[in-house]
């Protein structure tokens, strides 16, 4: 990520917070540490590298803002500064030799000026002792040292860690960044609108299209709806041939069943609304058809079968026979 690039993406993502964390160095009340808990992608590494860019900054703007092309901005976004440290994952986490080393560099004074700059990244990834090394750090602040900690579930970090922080909420992607990011990941446009109502998180996507388990289970319950409307019985067989060997885990489980939720959700569009923007738009024609079709009560009748899935899944009913049972629940209510 460039200097500029860091300065774009804090821009247009978290706009509001740029804006008052521009407020709060300009009035000289940063604070020594800062928890920034958000969703993957909402800019939390950019808005850190931001602030510390404008900490350093040789040549401000009119604005206060940092310039994103002095020597100092370059070498803290390529993250070659000596007084800004940026910590990783080793692996699968943060582990405590990590935390070592940072206890060492918060000790030293700036090798180039009077203050220094932490950043976490993945913070709830620290192993216990990586966290409890790092509390006690944070607890009793030492010099002109500020911290932030970076996290996508404030849930993992240790209360008294969190205790010991500002916690800065940052803001969710808006629907255009949403499907900006996809874009980066290679996403078909057409699968924007329904990967927006099935996750929030970039890295869930990422982990979909591992296998082309995304385009697989999109195809599986396209070709099951197209039975569906066709009144094919082997719709019922379709569950265990395409269906079943797509559901390898629980939270696989209840994305399938949301995508079921999602196309008959399109039916209830294309019945009801003049403008369609469908979650499954290449089946805009089997959509069309079956909403010429079903009448208001059976489509309710329908949703509330699907709906029904998930506590059924709740009580440990075999995923197969939901599937199954609402398939024939579904072809009934259509020929009632």
């Amino acid at each position: 990520m460039t200097q500029n690039q860091v300065i774009t993406e804090t821009d247009s993502k978290q706009k509001d917070l740029m804006d008052n964390f521009l407020r709060v160095i300009k009035q000289n009340e940063l604070s020594h540490s800062y928890l920034f808990s958000g969703e993957e992608g909402v800019g939390k590494l950019s808005l850190a590298l931001f602030i510390t860019m404008r900490m350093f900054c040789q040549n401000l703007t009119s604005e206060s803002m940092p310039c994103g092309e002095c020597d100092e901005c370059r070498r803290i976004t390529d993250l070659q500064h000596p007084d800004v440290i940026v910590i990783k994952p080793d692996g699968l986490s943060i582990k405590v030799d990590q935390i070592r080393y940072l206890k060492s560099e918060f000790s030293k004074s700036g090798l180039e000026g009077n203050q220094k700059f932490f950043i976490i990244c993945d913070a709830e990834k620290m192993t216990t002792g990586a966290a409890n090394s790092l509390l006690k750090f944070i607890e009793e602040p030492m010099g002109n040292v500020v911290s932030f900690l970076l996290t996508t579930n404030r849930n993992l970090i240790l209360p008294t860690i969190i205790s010991r922080t500002q916690v800065v909420e940052l803001n969710s992607l808006s629907r255009s960044d949403f499907e900006a990011e996809l874009a980066k990941l290679s996403v078909t446009p057409s699968q924007y609108k329904l990967l927006s109502r099935l996750t929030n998180r970039i890295s869930t996507v990422q982990e979909w299209q591992e296998d082309e388990w995304l385009a697989h289970s999109i195809s599986a319950v396209s070709h099951w709806f197209n039975l569906i409307v066709d009144n094919d019985i082997t719709a019922f067989a379709a569950i265990k041939t395409n269906v079943m060997s797509l559901a390898s885990d629980n939270s696989k489980k209840q994305v399938i069943i949301n995508m079921l939720l999602s196309i008959f959700e399109d039916v209830l569009d294309a019945k009801f609304t003049s403008e369609h923007n469908f979650n499954f738009p290449k089946q805009a024609d089997s959509i069309k058809k079956l909403a010429n079709h079903v009448n208001k009560s059976q489509l309710i009748q329908i949703l509330e079968e699907l709906l029904s899935c998930n506590k059924l899944m709740a009580i440990n009913v075999s995923y197969k026979n939901i599937l199954e049972a609402t398939t024939l629940k579904i072809m009934r209510i259509l020929n009632s």
